[in-house]
């Protein structure tokens, strides 16, 4: 293995917490030994009703691992991954090794530090088919994923009316209400102290939404909203946004087993830069697939009856969209298009904060977080 600095790791690791995480939750730490560079996982901090069996977590490290894998390549370096390494110290989800390869860099790279959700409207108009075309090959390099694409209507309202019912379950359910409220930061300060979770500016609210959604972190108030049917309402809002896109797609992946995630999330990260060269906003709807997911790993515990109602309709209605898709685990559903940039981005945690070396295991912050997002 050749002589690896510090400051070469810390650049790896840097592209690593560009990755995008649920509620942006970062629940990821790296330990460096001189030979390995070790990636942790922190599920206390990643614990979410969301995130089933640690599904959306799965996606993440894909993301994160991906990410990793660019900025080694820019060094001249080839990481070798092990993941889930049997016989390794707890919370060690992946182990990179590296060998020295130059001149493999790869163009996505310069994209990592651009990548951002955005969640403006878009503006109706297609994409380019080069650009489109380009996306639609990326999931033909990793076996086992499928991206399905829907760029016209009627179609894309029917997703985007599906998609949106998210918004509906996430004011009825405290669990999911609490865990989101958990992650926004209202002020410059809060985001200042946390660097983690999601400044408001982010969530692109209006002046005249703002002061209501804030008023809706209450739960006692968000069950006044409830009890008057105003959630029933939510999802218009996030209708109207989804459906004024260029393109609406899943990507799902065969089999549901831990290492499927992870290899989906490669390939969204993979999507996600691509858009991101070609200045394509791109923003998850992450929400109804992990509650899908949820609904089918185990039965939607911590859901209403009435939820796990509405669930298998919209489950059903995903299946009708996506016909190819029928036995595949959804891992995302996310809109494309061109649009104006994005009022805010989700801040990162300090690399000291993450980054140990020649230590054994990170400490262990606290907080829970959600699906993949930011």
């Amino acid at each position: 293995m050749p002589a690896i600095s510090r400051q070469v790791i810390s650049a790896v690791v840097e592209a690593g917490l560009q990755a995008p995480s649920g509620d942006n939750c970062q629940p990821w730490r790296f330990g460096w030994d001189e030979t390995c560079l070790r990636v942790f996982f922190l599920a206390d901090r990643a614990e979410s009703m969301y995130d089933v069996r640690s599904t959306a977590s799965w996606v993440s490290l894909g993301a994160v691992l991906t990410n990793m894998t660019l900025a080694s390549a820019q060094l001249g370096l080839k990481p070798i991954v092990d993941l889930f390494p049997p016989g390794e110290m707890p919370g060690v989800v992946a182990r990179m090794r590296f060998e020295a390869e130059p001149g493999a860099a790869d163009p996505l790279a310069h994209a990592i530090p651009a990548r951002c959700v955005n969640r403006r409207p878009y503006r109706a108009e297609p994409l380019p088919v080069r650009i489109r075309e380009e996306l639609q090959s990326l999931p033909a390099l990793f076996a086992g994923t499928r991206l399905s694409w829907i760029d016209t209507e009627p179609a894309k309202g029917r997703v985007a009316t599906l998609a949106a019912r998210n918004d509906q379950i996430l004011f009825e359910n405290r669990a999911l209400h609490d865990g989101l409220y958990r992650w926004i930061r209202w002020t410059p300060l809060e985001v200042q102290r946390h660097r983690d979770g999601m400044p408001a500016e982010t969530l692109e609210l209006a002046a005249f939404e703002r002061p209501g959604i804030r008023l809706l972190g209450s739960w006692r108030w968000a069950r006044v909203a409830s009890g008057l049917g105003l959630t029933r309402l939510l999802p218009y809002r996030a209708r109207a946004i989804y459906r004024r896109s260029a393109a609406i797609a899943l990507l799902s992946v065969q089999g549901d087993q831990r290492e499927d995630f992870v290899r989906g999330g490669q390939v969204l990260e993979r999507l996600w830069l691509t858009a991101t060269r070609h200045d394509v906003a791109f923003q998850p709807i992450t929400g109804t697939t992990f509650l899908l997911l949820r609904r089918r790993l185990i039965g939607g515990e911590g859901l209403s009856a009435r939820h796990r109602r509405l669930l298998d309709r919209l489950d059903g209605e995903l299946k009708q969209a996506f016909p190819e898709c029928v036995a595949d685990s959804p891992i995302m559903l996310f809109r494309l298009g061109l649009a104006s940039s994005p009022s805010g981005r989700a801040p990162r945690l300090p690399l000291e904060r993450v980054l140990d070396v020649a230590s054994t295991a990170p400490a262990r912050p606290p907080h829970p977080g959600g699906g993949i997002s930011e």
